[in-house]
């Protein structure tokens, strides 16, 4: 009586699992079957979550796609968080890292995420993806670098790298104040390349930028700059478009042995050695110096279905971490099969029939082929 007790009670704990196993989305099985995660807001910009199968609808290249997979409750996302190092954030640093950890906080058990800095380096920490807040923290705290130049399409190819193996739903956030200035002669990755990446790769981009308010500031005039100081590409690898001087060593301030900003042999500061002719009116990084983020940023994010935000100051960074955090956990997910097989990028309208409501979704999909 015992073994067959046993035995009937083993078999009715194996029942949740096979019921689990059953309800996973066909979307992961299928092959050729095309995702897409939409983003739905009304007028006024608030999220709208209570939407059906029958209010969506999915055209390719045109045509009228049959929904084979719809979902509308909260999806586990794989994030890496990159945040943007560069010169022109020092005063900033602070508010940015206090702002990510209210977004690692808003982060659900199912989530995974890896925090990256990009500077004079690309780095991405822990090893691996995880789910421990704690862990994410501390990297926050004392593993980000310090300042440099700004690798901004380098680092966003180098989260990319890192979500290639991941399953599911993979997003990148960028953070920045400035645009591409990759501070190196060679090896750097081109928007155009980056954005084929997100098509093929199906990832995700949220960009959050800050821009400077240059109507009430005037932005500096740079004296001209030295051979020291422009380095082998010229002008732009400090971050901003500002100067950049010469690494030294793998960690650190480029040109400095140890902290202190900005370098005592920067323009300006009063320093030498080679100090050049002293810069008039701001500091390397002035008010509106390179004011705008990259609009690259926005464009990745408006191509993949995810979403851009442009501050123009330091109160809003934590509410707009944690809108995004929002976003990502209220997404619908919408699937079909793919009629035509051609290994062609196809185009990708997603509608939504009830009046007032503003969808976000991937615009195009690369089909398999037979």
């Amino acid at each position: 009586m015992t073994r067959h007790f046993t035995t009937w009670v083993l078999a009715l704990a194996a029942v949740p699992a096979l019921l689990i196993a059953r309800q996973e989305p066909s979307f992961r099985v299928a092959t050729h079957t095309v995702s897409i995660y939409a983003t739905v807001v009304d007028g006024s910009g608030r999220l709208v979550p209570d939407l059906t199968k029958g209010d969506f609808e999915v055209l390719d290249n045109g045509t009228a796609q049959p929904i084979t997979v719809f979902a509308n409750d909260i999806q586990p996302i794989t994030i890496v968080i990159m945040l943007d190092r560069s010169g022109s954030m020092v005063g900033n640093f602070k508010l940015v890292r206090d702002a990510a950890e209210h977004f690692v906080a808003d982060l659900l058990p199912a989530d995974k995420a890896r925090l990256g800095s990009f500077s004079n380096r690309i780095q991405i920490d822990p090893v691996s993806f995880t789910s421990d807040k704690a862990e994410l923290v501390r990297i926050l705290h004392e593993d980000l670098q310090d300042a440099g130049p700004t690798p901004l399409w380098n680092a966003t190819g180098a989260a990319m790298t890192a979500l290639r193996e991941e399953t599911g739903r993979r997003v990148v956030l960028i953070f920045t104040d400035g645009r591409d200035s990759p501070g190196r002669p060679f090896g750097n990755v081109s928007l155009p390349e980056i954005l084929e990446r997100s098509q093929r790769e199906e990832v995700m981009l949220y960009g959050i930028g800050l821009a400077d308010n240059c109507e009430t500031t005037p932005a500096p005039v740079p004296a001209p700059m030295t051979r020291f100081q422009r380095g082998p590409r010229g002008p732009g690898g400090g971050g901003r478009g500002g100067p950049r001087m010469p690494p030294r060593g793998p960690v650190g301030i480029p040109g400095m042995p140890g902290g202190g900003w900005p370098p005592p042999s920067w323009p300006g500061s009063g320093g030498s050695p080679n100090p050049g002719p002293p810069r008039v009116g701001a500091a390397p990084w002035g008010p509106c110096h390179g004011a705008q983020p990259d609009p690259g940023l926005k464009e990745l994010a408006d191509d993949g279905g995810g979403g851009y935000f442009e501050l123009h100051g330091t109160d809003d960074l934590t509410s707009t971490f944690a809108r995004v955090a929002e976003e990502l956990h209220h997404q619908y997910l919408i699937a079909f099969n793919p009629s035509t097989l051609d290994g062609q990028k196809h185009d990708l309208v997603v509608k939504v029939q009830r009046p007032g409501m503003n969808v976000r979704a991937r615009k195009n999909y690369v089909a398999a082929t037979k």
